[in-house]
C-alpha cells in the first residue's frame, strides 16, 4: 500500500478545503519569515551602514539617535547646525592634536533631487573615508567608484570658501549700514532665522546669486539613485531645497553633471548624492553664514554634521566628554545609538514574533478542523480500506501523511511568499527605512521553520487521524447517510 499516493488522492478530491487549508498555512509562515527576514536584515544593513562612522559631531539641539539617523541613514532632519570653528578645532585645530584625527568630514543637507538627499561635503569623503580595514588591516576600504570619478573639493578649498564667504557679507552689511547712515534705503531684506536646518532666506541678495563655477557644479552619485532615476555620468540634475514637489525650490542656478557613480555598498550611501560643499552652501535660498553672533567670520560657516574617526580608540569617548559641557555641538557614538535602536525594534519584534506564532498556531488547528470534518463522509471509505487488508496503524499514518503534506506545502510556500513579496517591495522598503532587503538572503532558521511548521501540523492531524483509525468496519461498509 503506497500510503504517499493514497494521501496526494485523498486531498485531491477535497480540493477546495486542501487549498484553503494550505493557504492559511502559508500565511503563518509568511508572516513568521517577514519577521525574522526583516528583523535580520535590519541588524545586518544598520550595522554595516555605521562603518567609518566612529563618532558624528551635530548641532546640541535634538537627541543623538536623531543625529545618527539622519547623518547615516538619511532619515528624519536635523532641528540646528554646527559652526565651522569646530570642524576647524577637528580638522586642524587643539581636538585634532589631542585626539589623532584620522578624517573629519563636514557635512551640510536639505536638498533633494528625485527623493534622494544631496549632501554637501568635501572630497576627503572620497579620499579618507573609511568602511573600515583590509584583512590586514593596515589599507582603508575607501568608497569606490563604479563609473567616472569624483570631484575635487577638498579642505583648503572649503576654508579658502568659507573666508570669501565671510568677507564678502561682512562687505555687504557694511555697505547697507552706510547706506542707512545716509539716509537711502537698501530695500534689502535680510530676514535670516538662527541657523536651523538650512531654510534660510538667502545672503547675498539675488534672486539666484551669481554664477557659481563650473567646477563646482558636479556630482556623485550612489549607486541606487543612478538605477532608480536611470542617471548615467553626463546626466545633469537639479537639486530641490523641499521634498514636497508644489512647494519646492528648484536651485536652477546649482544645475550640476554628474561626473560619477559609486560601486554599491548595500548602505544608505547608494541612496545619496554627494556635491562639493562651496556649491551647497553657494545655492539660493542657503544661509552660509550664522549672522546672531558678533562677528561674521569663517568660523560662524554652518555645517550640518561632522563625520568623524581618530587614530586612538577611545577618542569617541573622550570627545564626548569633551562637548557635554560646550554649547556648539554635541558627539552622538553611532555603535551605542543604533544598538539602542536595535534593541527597542527587538522588543517590540518579539510581541510580533509571539503574534506570528499564534497564527501559525491558528492555522495548524485549522488543518486539524479541516480534516477532522471529513472524517464523517469518508468512514467507509475507511472501512473498504480495512476490509482489504489496512490496519488501523496504516489509516492513522494515511490521514497523518495528509496533514503533514498540507503543512510542509504551506510551509515553503509561505517562505516563497515571503522572499517574493521582499523582492516586490524592496524599492518601497528601502525609502521608508534606508533598508536595503536582499531578498535571495535565505537564512537556516527558515528551514527550522519549515520543519517546525510541518510537524506542528502532523501533530494537528493526530485527533482527525485517531478518529479515522477507530472506524468499525462492520458498521460502515454500507452507504453513508
Amino acid at each position: 500500500m503506497n500510503i504517499a499516493s493514497i494521501s496526494v488522492r485523498n486531498l485531491n478530491v477535497r480540493k477546495l478545503s486542501s487549498l484553503l487549508t494550505t493557504i492559511s498555512v502559508a500565511m503563518g509562515a509568511a508572516l513568521v519569515a517577514s519577521l525574522w527576514l526583516m528583523i535580520d536584515q535590519t541588524d545586518q544593513r544598520y550595522k554595516s551602514s555605521l562603518k567609518g562612522y566612529d563618532a558624528i559631531i551635530g548641532p546640541k539641539e535634538g537627541s543623538p539617535l536623531a543625529l545618527v539617523l539622519s547623518t547615516v541613514m538619511n532619515l528624519g532632519y536635523q532641528p540646528g547646525v554646527v559652526p565651522m570653528s569646530v570642524y576647524n578645532e577637528l580638522r586642524t585645530g587643539r581636538l585634532a592634536g589631542r585626539f589623532g584625527t584620522d578624517y573629519a568630514v563636514p557635512q551640510a543637507r536639505g536638498d533633494y533631487y528625485g527623493g534622494f538627499p544631496i549632501i554637501g561635503t568635501t572630497d576627503e569623503w572620497f579620499t579618507k573615508f573609511a568602511r573600515g580595514r583590509s584583512e590586514d588591516g593596515k589599507t582603508p576600504v575607501l568608497l569606490e567608484m563604479a563609473e567616472g570619478r569624483h570631484w575635487s573639493f577638498g579642505h583648503g578649498d572649503f576654508v579658502a570658501f568659507a573666508e570669501s564667504k565671510a568677507a564678502a557679507l561682512q562687505a555687504q552689511l557694511d555697505a547697507e549700514a552706510a547706506a542707512i547712515a545716509a539716509g537711502d534705503d537698501p530695500d534689502h531684506d535680510h530676514a535670516h532665522d538662527d541657523g536651523s536646518d538650512h531654510d534660510h532666506s538667502h545672503d547675498d541678495g539675488h534672486a539666484h546669486g551669481p554664477a557659481l563655477p563650473v567646477a563646482w557644479r558636479q556630482a556623485v552619485i550612489g549607486s541606487q539613485v543612478a538605477r532608480d532615476l536611470g542617471l548615467d555620468v553626463g546626466s545633469k540634475i537639479v537639486p530641490v531645497h523641499g521634498e514636497e514637489a508644489e512647494v519646492a525650490h528648484h536651485h536652477d542656478e546649482a544645475e550640476s553633471e554628474i561626473v560619477g557613480i559609486l560601486a554599491a555598498t548595500g548602505t544608505p550611501i547608494d541612496r545619496s548624492i554627494y556635491v562639493p560643499m562651496g556649491l551647497f552652501l553657494s545655492m539660493d535660498k542657503h544661509d552660509a553664514i550664522r549672522q546672531d553672533t558678533q562677528e561674521i567670520d569663517a568660523d560662524n560657516v554652518l555645517i550640518s554634521a561632522i563625520v568623524y574617526s581618530a587614530k586612538h580608540p577611545l577618542a569617541a569617548a573622550w570627545l564626548r566628554r569633551e562637548f557635554q559641557t560646550r554649547e556648539d555641538a554635541q558627539v552622538a557614538w553611532p555603535q551605542i545609538e543604533i544598538s539602542q535602536l536595535l534593541q527597542m525594534v527587538g522588543n517590540a519584534a518579539d510581541i510580533l514574533r509571539i503574534i506570528a506564532w499564534l497564527v501559525v498556531a491558528v492555522a495548524s488547528i485549522g488543518v486539524c478542523v479541516a480534516l477532522y470534518n471529513t472524517m464523517n463522509e469518508r468512514r467507509r471509505e475507511i472501512a473498504i480500506m480495512r476490509a482489504l487488508g489496512a490496519d488501523r496503524f496504516q489509516i492513522l499514518t494515511i490521514i497523518v501523511t495528509e496533514a503533514l503534506m498540507v503543512s510542509l506545502v504551506g510551509a515553503v510556500l509561505g517562505v516563497v511568499i515571503c522572499h517574493g513579496a521582499a523582492w516586490v517591495f524592496a524599492d518601497t522598503i528601502a525609502a521608508r527605512t534606508s533598508v536595503a532587503v536582499e531578498w535571495t538572503a535565505f537564512s537556516v532558521l527558515e528551514l527550522w521553520l519549515i520543519l517546525g511548521i510541518t510537524a506542528l501540523g502532523g501533530l494537528a492531524g493526530m485527533v482527525p487521524a485517531l478518529k479515522g483509525s477507530s472506524v468499525e468496519v462492520a458498521d460502515n461498509l454500507g452507504p453513508v447517510s
